[in-house]
């Protein structure tokens, strides 16, 4: 992990308005409003994820496209040091963000709930696999 780099994303990103546009195609309403609720930083992260995801071969699987945009929303507004922290492998609350997202969804999309309550799950699909390789690049 490139922690200045990581810095520089939190304090400062840079949203793409493309990838926003993108984004309102993608998601339903209530999922929207999930997404908007999303730190701006996990908004920036989330929208690089579906960047790299549309240029694998889940690019057409929307259920996809949804996680890359929402798999995150269970981390709230945690702080920058908070985050760093977990990255290292120290107890933060962040450990439970699948959870947290999952119940967020689970009255909204049953199978996306699913897919963001195992999204760092290791051997839990193929699919997943390149999801989570996204994920970690981005």
């Amino acid at each position: 992990m490139n922690v200045f780099k990581k810095f520089y994303d939190y304090y400062f990103p840079k949203i793409n308005k493309a990838y926003m546009a993108e984004m309102i195609k993608i998601l339903d309403e209530k999922e929207k409003k999930i997404f908007l609720e999303m730190s701006e930083y996990d908004k920036f992260h989330s929208l690089e994820v579906l960047k790299k995801i549309k240029k694998t071969e889940l690019k057409n699987e929307k259920i996809y496209l949804k996680l890359a945009l929402l798999h995150d929303c269970g981390k709230g507004k945690a702080s920058f040091f908070k985050r760093v922290l977990h990255k290292f492998g120290f107890f933060t609350k962040l450990q439970n963000h699948p959870k947290i997202g999952a119940k967020k969804l689970e009255n909204i999309d049953k199978d996306l709930s699913v897919l963001i309550e195992n999204h760092h799950k290791k051997n839990y699909s193929q699919k997943m696999k390149i999801f989570q390789k996204c994920d970690d690049e981005s």
